[in-house]
């Protein structure tokens, strides 16, 4: 018997990408786990006929002879199935697109890409193989990479998670449906949470990047708490937020974690913790006495963890052309032109910054006749400047608050580099690594 699961707690990607298997490999029997996670919860409800799963207990005293595990790599997310199967030695393969570093399943083969969603990997497996879906099928498998990659929005997707959504699309996955399953804030308690939530946290500077922390007691454990947290951080929009819920009577402390920039990996983060997940989504789970001491344990350790975020001195530009004040508009539009930049800092005799000359002040004098007049006459006095230590969360907001194009560094009293908006955006496009890189 061959057979096919995810992990404990099945969520939409992991219901994605064992809809597929069962497409791929039609000699596979899908197992479930015992637990499903609440925001996959209509999905299994709708679709439940189209998996033909058995429970895990349905395993005692069957022959395995293949095994292929989907949408996770460690060992012990996976134990409520292995605790029966028994007198097998089956051959295991793992699909998933989590980083490999806490793979712990002896004696496993491991395939897979660090995509946004473990249903991409395998949608694009089934594009290339030319596998047929049925509708039903298709909207499963786009409803878990929409769930895992933010509607194709997190930082993590790559290219291969949008084909694999267009894949779907061919196969006639329904937008409207995948749209009514990820609605997953739909109970009163969810709401409670989320208004609790957005009442009590706080924005932390960590390290120069903006962490929102939230503490919650609860008197039990309410279903879909990782939605609200999603909500959160759409709404809030900091760099990472981590939201722990304490449940005082079991002493239990469940931490759930948002980000939206790799220097802050959640995986990493919270793999001392005994949690894990994606780089952009992870969560942990623990035993501890005390909610608030753990929230100030964990605090200081984001303090001391959270690689520092980066700052304009790391992407400026610092061998920077440079005009002095008493050169003309004429000099100043042909350096320009020699340069191929819209703008250059302007010095005064001391070599000190003075001012900022662009294309558009050049276009002025030009109209007025006036090519010969010195840069001082039709300069930006007092431009904005910057020290080298804002963070580019705070670049964003100088370039947008004072529709300027070209920030000038300085430092220590002297002009040390430049950094243009297409230096940020370009730092923006580049700071995730080259996608599609094979585990």
């Amino acid at each position: 018997m061959n057979i096919a699961f995810g992990h404990t707690n099945m969520d939409l990607d992991c219901f994605g990408s064992l809809i597929l298997i069962k497409r791929m490999f039609p000699d596979f029997t899908l197992v479930r786990s015992n637990l499903i996670h609440p925001a996959a919860r209509n999905i299994y409800d709708f679709y439940s006929e189209y998996f033909e799963f058995l429970e895990p207990s349905e395993l005692e005293g069957r022959s395995i002879d293949r095994i292929i595990i989907v949408d996770t790599s460690r060992a012990e997310r996976v134990k409520e199935y292995f605790s029966h199967i028994r007198n097998s030695d089956p051959e295991i393969t793992v699909i998933d697109h989590h980083p490999r570093d806490s793979a712990d399943i002896l004696g496993a083969q491991y395939q897979g890409m660090l995509l946004g969603s473990n249903t991409s990997y395998l949608g694009k497996l089934a594009r290339e193989q030319g596998v047929k879906l049925r509708a039903e099928e298709a909207t499963i498998a786009l409803t878990g990479i929409y769930a895992d990659t933010g509607q194709l929005i997190y930082e993590n997707v790559r290219q291969e998670d949008y084909q694999a959504a267009a894949y779907c699309l061919e196969m006639g996955a329904s937008l409207k449906l995948v749209k009514s399953f990820l609605e997953t804030i739909k109970e009163d308690r969810q709401m409670t949470a989320l208004h609790e939530l957005l009442r009590t946290g706080a924005v932390h500077d960590i390290q120069g990047h903006s962490i929102l922390i939230s503490y919650l007691e609860l008197d039990e454990n309410i279903p879909g708490l990782a939605a609200v947290v999603e909500k959160i951080m759409s709404l809030e929009n900091p760099d990472a937020y981590f939201a722990l819920f304490f449940i005082p009577k079991n002493h239990t402390a469940l931490l759930i974690a948002r980000s939206q920039k790799p220097r802050i990996d959640l995986h990493e983060l919270l793999s001392a913790f005994g949690g894990g997940g994606h780089q952009m989504a992870g969560s942990a789970k623990l035993e501890c006495r005390d909610g608030r001491a753990f929230l100030q344990e964990f605090t200081a350790y984001l303090e001391k963890s959270l690689t520092p975020a980066t700052r304009v001195r790391d992407i400026m530009t610092r061998n920077i052309h440079s005009i002095s004040e008493s050169a003309s508009l004429l000099e100043a539009s042909r350096l320009l032109e020699s340069i191929e930049q819209t703008g250059v800092p302007v010095l005064d005799p001391g070599g000190a910054l003075c001012g900022f000359i662009s294309l558009r002040d050049i276009m002025k004098g030009r109209k007025a006749s006036l090519m010969q007049a010195p840069v001082k006459a039709f300069m930006t006095r007092n431009p904005v400047i910057s020290d080298g230590s804002h963070t580019m969360r705070e670049i964003e907001r100088i370039f947008f608050k004072y529709r300027i194009s070209h920030l000038p560094v300085v430092e220590e009293g002297k002009l040390s580099g430049l950094v243009t908006r297409w230096d940020y955006l370009e730092y923006k496009k580049n700071q995730m690594d080259s996608g599609g890189n094979a585990l």
